[in-house]
C-alpha cells in the first residue's frame, strides 16, 4: 500500500461537498441536538444511578451517577466539530495510493464522504446509547440487546472496507 507521506506535493482542491455529505452533516447536527434535547429534558426525572457501561451483549455491567450520562454528549459534541474540521483538509489523510492531479479530486472526495458517513454512524450509536441508558435508569428497558455490538461493528467496518475498495479501484 503506498500511503505518499509528502502531503506537501498533493493539490489541495475546493471540492463542494456532495449532496450525500450534506445529508450525513445535517443528520449527525440532529443527532447531536436530539441528544443535548433529551438528556435535557429526563434530566429532572432521572434517579441518583445510572447505567454507565455495557457488556459485549449489551447487559449493564457498571453503574454510576446521573451526571455521567453528561459524558457521551460532550464527546459527542467535540467529534462533530473535531471530524468536520478535519473533513475540510482531505490532502492530508493517508489513502491507500499514491494521490496525483489525475485521482485528487476523486479521492479526496471518497475520503470526505467516508468522514461524513462514519460520523453520522458513531453519533447515531452515541445517540442511542444514551438514549438507551436514560430509557434504562427510567425502568422502562433492561440493556442494549444483544445484536447492538454486531450491527454496529458490520455497518462501521462495512462502510470503511466499501470505501477502502472504491478508493483503491479509483488510482
Amino acid at each position: 500500500m503506498n500511503t505518499n507521506y509528502d502531503n506537501n506535493k498533493r493539490p489541495k482542491l475546493n471540492i463542494p461537498r456532495s449532496n450525500l455529505e450534506k445529508v450525513m452533516d445535517v443528520m449527525s447536527i440532529l443527532a447531536v441536538i436530539t441528544t443535548w434535547t433529551y438528556l435535557i429534558i429526563s434530566w429532572g426525572n432521572l434517579p441518583s444511578k445510572v447505567p454507565t457501561h455495557f457488556d459485549f451483549s449489551g447487559n449493564i455491567d457498571s453503574w454510576g451517577g446521573k451526571g455521567s450520562l453528561l459524558l457521551l454528549p460532550i464527546i459527542m459534541t467535540i467529534l462533530y466539530i473535531f471530524l468536520t474540521i478535519i473533513s475540510k483538509f482531505p490532502q492530508c489523510f493517508n489513502y491507500p495510493v499514491t494521490i496525483t492531479e489525475k485521482n485528487a479530486k476523486s479521492q479526496y472526495q471518497n475520503a470526505r464522504t467516508l468522514i461524513a458517513l462514519l460520523k453520522t454512524e458513531i453519533i447515531v450509536v452515541f445517540l442511542y446509547l444514551e438514549w438507551k441508558s436514560i430509557q434504562i435508569a427510567a425502568t422502562k428497558s433492561t440493556g442494549l440487546g444483544s445484536w447492538f455490538l454486531i450491527i454496529f461493528l458490520i455497518v462501521l467496518f462495512g462502510t470503511l472496507g466499501f470505501y477502502i475498495h472504491k478508493m483503491s479501484k479509483a488510482k
